[in-house]
């Protein structure tokens, strides 16, 4: 068999067994690092900025064979000069170039669809390299907790007891950030793996709020925030102060991403420990809100608490997500007879002239339930009676109370 169709039928064979798995990304952290090792490192990142700039300046370069090059002509000041590529290896270049080809791949096709689009301009700085195949670009040692790059040498590696002995392992991409270097790697496992067997609850309703940034059909509301901190303010005020292309500015700025990274692994925390409670339900029905519109009138509270990124990780994260349309008027209508009510922000509880009176995010939340689920007004009968079972406020005190950032209230 001639070894083009040695590779046709192993990536057949790939295809089909993608269809059985899911993808998983799990982050590693460079640790230990020596200054020689720290050195080859940011000369890497430089390396992947000069040759993604050189491509970009002439796109017509993409047709050579981006592996075999070695040397990029840099801009210093204004003159050009030659640059060797001394740390990158020969799949990391050609990943490069595959990058920008389906950046211009895909602004090709916004341009189709009729949005406005500009060119590709050279960056400032890059903060990942692509490391294509497993085995061969970067190597993972189980058993020393060590990792091999190509051309960069092996380095200590934490966070490989995070990845199961039957994932499947496929590429990664080495990650800049201010708090360091890590490696995210993509594995691939079976989709029936890591389910939920034994459910607190079958199912569950969710209102989104500015007070109660969620608010279930079973009573239990969640609030959680994370503002800005004294700290960050001062490093804004520091680096308004610093002159424009100096050491100080590019220190400043440093120490300013090096805070919002600290922020943003906090809401990112507390996010997580939502979505880990809402796994335990087999369905879980939420309106898609336009989380956007609200940050007109409310914008501090929903930006500390990243809603809108809670709702996107929710539709690919959970086994069985259930989306009502947005125009849907959950909050106005009753949910014991189905008629509509103008309450204004300041009104906290519904009451209709059939006799129900509930409070109008519990309200809302049953009436999204009850709509996810596609049940008539005679077939949801006992859903506004939920019982909150032990097994659920045991889960959400273990899960959500972990975070001192999460505040859990239960029905009285």
């Amino acid at each position: 068999m001639a070894k083009a169709e040695r590779i046709k039928n192993t990536l057949q064979e790939t295809r089909e067994r993608r269809k059985t798995q899911k993808a998983v990304v799990y982050q590693l952290k460079l640790q230990n690092l020596s200054r020689r090792k720290e050195k080859l490192l940011k000369k890497a990142f430089l390396e992947a900025k000069w040759l993604y700039n050189w491509l970009v300046s002439n796109i017509k370069r993409l047709d050579m064979p981006i592996n075999k090059i070695s040397a990029v002509e840099v801009k210093v000041g204004e003159v050009f000069e030659e640059r060797t590529l001394a740390t990158l290896g020969s799949q990391i270049k050609q990943e490069i170039g595959d990058r920008l080809k389906d950046n211009l791949r895909a602004l090709g096709k916004l341009k189709e669809n009729g949005r406005k689009v500009g060119i590709l301009k050279p960056k400032r700085f890059v903060n990942s390299i692509p490391l294509k195949q497993y085995g061969i670009t970067y190597n993972l040692d189980f058993a020393r907790n060590k990792v091999k790059i190509q051309k960069l040498g092996n380095f200590r590696i934490l966070g490989l007891h995070q990845i199961p002995s039957e994932a499947e392992i496929a590429n990664a991409v080495l990650v800049r950030k201010p708090s360091g270097y890590y490696l995210h790697v993509t594995c691939c496992l079976p989709k029936d793996s890591h389910t939920s067997l034994n459910p607190v609850s079958k199912d569950i309703g969710i209102d989104f709020g500015v007070g109660s940034k969620l608010t279930l059909s079973n009573g239990i509301r969640i609030d959680f925030e994370i503002h800005e901190t004294p700290r960050l303010k001062q490093l804004q005020k520091k680096m308004a102060r610093t002159q424009k292309g100096s050491r100080n500015r590019e220190r400043a700025r440093f120490l300013l991403r090096k805070e919002y990274e600290k922020l943003n692994n906090r809401r990112r925390d507390a996010q997580n420990k939502v979505l880990a409670f809402l796994r335990l339900y087999e369905r879980v029905a939420f309106q898609d809100d336009c989380v956007k519109g609200w940050a007109a009138l409310f914008g501090r509270q929903v930006h500390s608490s990243g809603i809108g990124g809670l709702k996107s990780r929710l539709r690919t994260s959970l086994e069985t997500p259930i989306i009502v349309k947005r125009f849907e008027p959950t909050t106005q209508e009753c949910f014991a007879c189905r008629k509509l009510h103008k309450l204004s922000l300041s009104d906290k509880v519904i009451e209709c002239s059939c006799g129900w009176k509930c409070d109008r995010d519990a309200n809302a939340a049953l009436v999204i339930l009850r709509k996810g689920l596609g049940l008539s007004h005679e077939q949801a009968v006992g859903l506004d009676r939920p019982e909150l079972k032990p097994p659920e406020r045991e889960a959400a005190a273990r899960i959500l109370g972990s975070n001192p950032c999460i505040c859990v209230s239960f029905p009285q």
